[in-house]
């Protein structure tokens, strides 16, 4: 029956679940289950409605959404909160805790307990960081103070020697009156006066060895001397039977003895420099003006006496033949054991003391003549009209009668009146007379001497000295110069010249002190002279001019693409060449002049000098015979046809064949007839420039157009009655023009155009935009600007979660806040209370006690 029961039971659910029940509430559900309330449905409209288009927030609702966002937070920052600064676990941080029990070693166990020491250590460390009650504790190797002094024995050896004697008996007897037997007084005093002499006699044998021993040693020490040679013999057999060093050994000892580097002078500033100079200039005046006065002399008798030196001299000081020291003789001994001196041939004493004079002057005038053997021998670079005029120069002055010395045997040469008389300490003059009256007492090569020593007496650098002595002397030397070359005759242009050479590194020395004043000062000097040329432009200006052409190659930058001197001595420079006409050998000489310094100015900066190339084309035009030059064309300033067309053109002598290798000289800036010898002088010197013009602009694009010009003159020149050093320099220049003429311009072409690239069969994608008007960007930028906006839209919503994140923990906090202040003042009400009750019971005693009194 159960069993039948079951299986119809059975039968009935599965009928239920198998049959639909007609009830329509037997499958009802809750309202809240499947339905939204519409009061929590928010709903974004669109503006337009576009097909295709899946909007996902379209509906929303932000109650539900508040609600579980809430709930999130209360189940994560909630927790955290909850359990901020709380832990209910136990962490092991001991070192192996990962080991099990079998597996602890004792090192591992060590690495524990060090730990822990370490802990310790620290911990106590804080503690005590500041406590100043408790004392260091002082150790010395390990112990304590206290151990020391409580172990340690301070006692000598002779205390120690004397306490042998105080033995247990020694002290029992003494002190604690001995054995039971000795009772006697007397005995006792007899064993302490024996052992009072027993001690004494130990005493006297322990002095007694001591003084042995130091018999010993100084006996050892005095023959030790002889022991010194058995000594070397078993050091040598030592070093004998060692083998010999190797290659390695002998570079390692090298390498150990070698002499380390030494510390050096230290380097003297400018201002130190100037001080020295000063110093030394003074002193030498000194010196020279107790000469002239004849005050301190020494007696020729006293100065012929030898002086004492000791046996142990080794000559330190000692001086080469013809130097300072020539008085100072060798010590030596004659035969009969005599003090003497040995002279070696030298000169007496007398002769020595005589040229006191030279001596004295022998450091500065040393070096003023070197600077002047240095300065005349860049004389090429200062007065020379093409840059080797100053060979002839040269060459002119070894033929004088007044030839220059060596450098050592003006050394030797007793001083003349002049130089004894130029002071060594010079104040500036105060005004360009007495400068001039100055300069003019003394002969040329003195002169750029005394310009020196103002320098040096006059240098900023100095204390006290007034800064604008450099200046005045600057422009002094200026107005100096235009005095010397503007009315400078034929005879003295050349020493005129030689000045200048040995005032250019003075000139040099003063720009560099003051670069602005001294560049504003030789500026407004040629301004002025440019306005003193264009007054009269068909005419060269005077040599003065010229000269400070000269002045700024040597002194100023000329590669500079723009400098404020150089640049308008160049425009200046042009202006002469291309205005200025060619009369007579001035001219030409000066022409050619100007040309030698415009191409030095080039030399660095390869410019092109227009003006240059006319001058020399026109110096081959006026040096070919007339009727060969009909066909020929030339630019002004040069003529064409007329009587000053053929100035250098020659006839066919032997004289003019027979002449030397000349350069132009310094008496053709100032001499008008045109001479044979000048003729054949200008036209070679003119060859060699235009080798150095066209050698200058070999690296221009436009060379060709440079040269060509040249080749029909120089193809017209006739070369028979020229000597064969003019016909050399005719052949390099006609080579040189003609192969720069060879190198033709490339023609100007259009820029190669890129290859147009095949067209590519690919398909094309139409771009879908959306109603959203933005600028058409490539696919890379707009992939671009989409992550960046997704970027800046994750980020603001982060922020709106963080903002959020911080307002639920706030309120949390004032939450705990509030519970914190409720439970407080509850404790304090109920304190309060218990407090009342309290003192109404006391209350409620004392009345009580009233009552019953």
């Amino acid at each position: 029956m159960g069993a039948k029961n079951k299986r119809a039971n059975a039968d009935a659910v599965y009928a239920k679940k198998t049959v639909k029940s007609s009830n329509p509430f037997d499958s009802a559900t809750a309202q809240s289950a499947k339905r939204q309330n519409p009061f929590d449905v928010h709903v974004n409209k669109e503006k337009f409605k576009i097909l295709g288009r899946i909007c996902k927030h379209d509906r929303g609702m932000p109650g539900v959404a508040r609600s579980k966002a809430l709930q999130k937070r209360t189940q994560t920052l909630g927790q955290q909160f909850a359990v901020k600064h709380k832990t209910n676990k136990f962490k092991d941080n001991r070192i192996g805790r990962h080991l099990s029990g079998d597996q602890l070693t004792e090192s591992v166990m060590n690495a524990r307990y060090l730990a822990e020491k370490m802990s310790q250590v620290r911990t106590s460390q804080k503690a005590q960081k500041f406590n100043l009650n408790d004392d260091e504790l002082l150790t010395h190797r390990g112990q304590t103070l206290e151990e020391i002094e409580q172990y340690r024995d301070e006692r000598s050896d002779d205390e120690e020697l004397d306490d042998e004697a105080l033995d247990a008996d020694f002290t029992s007897a003494a002190h604690f009156g001995g054995d039971d037997n000795e009772t006697s007084p007397h005995d006792r005093q007899v064993a302490i006066d024996e052992m009072i002499a027993e001690q004494k006699r130990r005493k006297n044998e322990i002095d007694k060895e001591k003084n042995e021993v130091y018999d010993l040693t100084e006996k050892l020490d005095a023959n030790y001397k002889l022991l010194l040679p058995l000594v070397a013999k078993a050091t040598k057999d030592e070093e004998e039977a060692k083998p010999p060093a190797d290659a390695y050994d002998k570079l390692l000892k090298e390498m150990i003895f070698e002499p380390r580097g030494s510390v050096t002078d230290k380097l003297i500033n400018p201002v130190e420099l100037a001080k020295q100079e000063a110093e030394r200039l003074e002193k030498l005046e000194n010196e020279r003006l107790r000469r002239m006065r004849a005050e301190g002399e020494e007696d020729p008798a006293a100065s012929a006496q030898p002086k004492h030196r000791s046996a142990d001299d080794l000559d330190d000081g000692y001086f080469v033949a013809g130097g300072e020291d020539d008085g100072d003789d060798t010590l030596a001994y004659d035969l009969d054991g005599n003090l003497g001196t040995h002279l070696s041939g030298k000169a007496p004493a007398k002769e020595a003391s005589g040229d006191e004079d030279e001596e004295a002057d022998g450091d500065d005038d040393g070096e003023e003549e070197d600077s002047e053997d240095d300065s005349e021998s860049e004389a090429e670079n200062y007065s020379d009209l093409d840059e080797s005029e100053a060979e002839s120069e040269t060459e002119e002055a070894s033929a004088e009668p007044t030839q220059r010395k060596p450098k050592k045997e003006k050394l030797k040469a007793p001083a003349t009146t002049e130089d004894s008389s130029i002071p060594f300490t010079i104040k500036m003059p105060k005004s360009y007379e007495d400068f001039t009256e100055l300069l003019s007492r003394h002969a040329v090569a003195q002169q750029a001497t005394i310009v020196e020593r103002i320098i040096k007496c006059n240098d900023p650098k100095l204390d006290g000295v007034n800064r604008e002595n450099v200046v005045k002397l600057y422009c002094f030397l200026l107005q100096y110069l235009k005095d010397l070359f503007e009315d400078a005759s034929e005879q003295d242009i050349r020493q005129h010249f030689q000045l200048l050479s040995r005032l250019m590194p003075h000139l040099y020395t003063l720009t560099q002190m003051n670069p602005e004043r001294m560049s504003s000062a030789l500026l407004d000097v040629i301004k002025e002279k440019f306005g003193d040329h264009r007054k009269n432009s068909k005419t060269y200006p005077t040599l003065d001019t010229l000269v400070y052409f000269k002045l700024v190659s040597n002194v100023y930058s000329t590669s500079d693409f723009r400098h404020p001197v150089a640049t308008p001595t160049y425009v200046f420079m042009e202006h002469i060449l291309s205005r200025a006409r060619v009369r007579t050998r001035q001219d030409i000489a000066m022409g050619l002049f100007v040309v030698a310094i415009a191409l030095e100015f080039g030399s660095q900066s390869k410019r092109f000098l227009p003006s240059v190339f006319n001058f020399l084309e026109g110096i081959l035009y006026i040096a070919i015979p007339k009727r060969d030059a009909d066909e020929l064309v030339v630019t002004p300033p040069f003529d064409l046809d007329g009587p000053f067309s053929k100035l250098l053109a020659i006839p066919a002598t032997a004289e003019s064949k027979a002449l030397e290798h000349q350069k132009l000289q310094a008496a053709d800036l100032v001499t008008h007839t045109i001479t044979l010898d000048f003729k054949v002088r200008a036209l070679d010197t003119a060859l060699c420039l235009i080798q150095e013009a066209l050698q200058l602009v070999g690296e221009h694009t436009g060379a060709c157009y440079l040269a060509s010009p040249f080749i029909p003159l120089l193809a017209r020149l006739r070369l028979k009655p020229y000597p064969e050093h003019v016909h050399q320099h005719h052949r390099e220049a006609s080579q040189l023009a003609k192969q720069l003429a060879e190198q033709k311009m490339k023609p100007v072409a259009l820029a190669e155009r890129k290859p147009k690239a095949l067209r590519m069969l690919e398909p094309r994608f139409e771009t879908v935009y959306d109603d959203k008007r933005r600028p058409k960007m490539s696919k890379e930028k707009e992939e671009r600007a989409k992550l960046l906006h997704k970027i800046k839209r994750e980020k603001k919503g982060a922020i709106r979660e963080i903002r959020r994140d911080t307002a639920f923990v706030q309120e949390l906090k004032l939450k705990q806040q509030l519970q914190s202040d409720k439970e407080r003042h509850e404790k304090v009400k109920r304190i309060y209370q218990e407090a009342s009750m309290q003192q109404g019971e006391l209350n409620e005693l004392a009345r009580s006690k009233k009552r019953k009194k």
